[in-house]
């Protein structure tokens, strides 16, 4: 029993008390969630499959969704409801898709033919839909890079006997990132100051394009000279190198040259041959009538050679009665 003067008033005990019991039955009210949260740095070359982990560790599927999203847009990339381990609902927009590995006892994302466009972060969450209300289990962002390798390519621009100087052109097609080294050499010379408009290129894939030219003189250009490009990209092992030489691109300009000229007057030819023996057969035609319009008979006759005139009047004269 307390003393007197450390007692409470009535009133303010029973404010005590129902302060208290509110407290006790209301915690139980409070829900409360546990949210994982995870990120993962996903690469991959453009053409490639992904896989990537999205969620992991599940011991029970019951009531459970999974949910796809990209660049914390509201726009769903997949959607799998489960029920014991089974997927009572998916949907997944083209080459996505969500596939639950047993041993591992995890989700994973599946893309496939990923390109430089599909570089970004994606989210996974993991919620419990039963019993209701909705709680979310676990959330894990994917951050995917999507490279691509650059296509290379060496040619000889413009060449002719005219000409004072050649152009040669150094292509390096869709690739990603955009940083790429090019270099020119002449045999194990480097070339330095010889190029001229190179020129980067957005693509609107994402990738990118890179073209060098190469201005060469006549004096250069040589039988015995070989001119060498140089690509170095991120994605690539070690350096791309591809070589042009003088009797490779000149033989193959002739060749084809001398190969088109065949060709072109060779049809020619038989163009004008055709027209020529139309034209014949039609005047012939036109030139030439039936035995039917000459009113002749199919068989020719054979007639013996007639008297003259002359000769049949002497005749009748000499064979007159009375004339002596």
């Amino acid at each position: 029993m307390l003393p007197r003067e450390l007692q409470l008033p009535r009133r303010e005990t029973k404010l005590l008390v129902l302060l208290i019991f509110l407290l006790c039955c209301s915690e139980p009210m409070i829900q409360t969630t546990s949210t994982a949260l995870s990120s993962k740095m996903v690469s991959a070359l453009q053409g490639e499959t992904v896989k990537a982990v999205c969620a992991q560790n599940i011991e029970e599927t019951e009531g459970f969704a999974i949910t796809l999203r990209r660049n914390s847009s509201s726009t769903e990339l997949c959607y799998i409801q489960l029920g014991n381990f089974t997927i009572w609902s998916r949907n997944c927009t083209e080459r996505i898709n969500l596939e639950y590995d047993k041993p591992t006892k995890g989700f994973y994302v599946v893309m496939e033919r990923v390109s430089v466009k599909d570089s970004g972060v994606y989210s996974c969450i993991l919620d419990k839909t039963l019993p209701p209300p909705v709680r979310t289990q676990s959330q894990s962002n994917i951050s995917l890079t999507v490279s691509a390798l650059p296509v290379v390519e060496v040619s000889l621009a413009s060449s002719s006997p005219i000409d004072k100087e050649t152009t040669l052109t150094c292509s390096a097609w869709d690739f990603y990132p955009g940083d790429i080294q090019l270099s020119w050499s002449k045999g194990s010379q480097l070339l330095t100051n010889s190029t001229r408009n190179d020129s980067l290129f957005h693509n609107s894939n994402g990738s990118y394009s890179y073209i060098s030219n190469l201005v060469v003189s006549k004096h250069d250009w040589n039988e015995f000279a070989q001119f060498s490009c140089q690509v170095n990209h991120s994605t690539m092992k070690m350096p791309v190198v591809k070589n042009l030489t003088l009797t490779q691109s000149e033989k193959a300009s002739l060749d084809y040259t001398l190969w088109s000229l065949v060709i072109v007057f060779g049809l020619l030819a038989i163009l004008v041959a055709i027209i020529v023996a139309k034209s014949v057969k039609l005047r012939f035609k036109s030139t030439s009538p039936s035995s039917a319009e000459r009113g002749l008979p199919e068989t020719a006759e054979t007639h013996p050679p007639q008297e003259s005139q002359s000769d049949t009047t002497y005749s009748l004269l000499t064979h007159y009665p009375g004339s002596a």
